[in-house]
């Protein structure tokens, strides 16, 4: 069963009361999101943060600039600060000749070209659906969702490319991550 917290629903914390929260197994972690203190799976291992990384070098080897883990915000759907509409996206390739300001940490969805979320967890993938809906509204021209393998001690993962038709995403493409240097 699940500890409750006996503090006010709004307000400032202190750092005792943050301090007394419980330990938290590895691999988890407190977040507030939208006002709330969460327990959340955070999901950072070596697979996870190398895959990213290999995407976003596949694009910044093409001419793109890249960033991770950057808010996707600024929209009139993702209000510009890191709200309940707002999503962190695990990597963001900007529209071609895009500059993003040194100190820039949300961007307005108009100077993305392109989304990439690594994935390896059925929640992970499920809320990776939830985002396409959501990029395919904020006009992001292309998703790149990676599934790892879990069953698997290999490093690599398997791309599904979706790019924007109209106002949804249609699959044009998949391979490993593997293989993009190739193409």
């Amino acid at each position: 069963m699940r500890e409750q917290l006996d503090l006010p629903l709004t307000g400032v914390r202190t750092r005792a009361e943050f301090e007394a929260l419980p330990l938290v197994p590895r691999g988890w972690a407190w977040e507030l999101r939208s006002g709330r203190l969460e327990l959340s799976l955070m999901p950072v291992t070596f697979w996870y943060s190398r895959i990213v990384f290999c995407v976003l070098e596949f694009w910044r080897s093409h001419g793109y600039e890249i960033a991770g883990d950057q808010y996707i915000a600024d929209s009139g759907f993702a209000r510009g600060d890191t709200g309940h509409h707002n999503f962190v996206a695990d990597g963001v390739v900007f529209q071609p000749g895009h500059q993003p300001g040194k100190h820039s940490t949300t961007h307005d969805p108009s100077s993305l070209f392109a989304v990439v979320e690594a994935v390896w967890q059925p929640t992970q993938v499920r809320e990776a659906i939830d985002k396409l809906r959501v990029y395919a509204m904020l006009g992001i021209q292309h998703y790149w969702i990676i599934r790892g393998d879990t069953e698997s001690d290999d490093l690599d993962g398997f791309v599904s490319m979706y790019e924007l038709t109209g106002s949804e995403y249609k699959l044009t493409g998949s391979r490993l991550v593997s293989q993009l240097s190739a193409s």
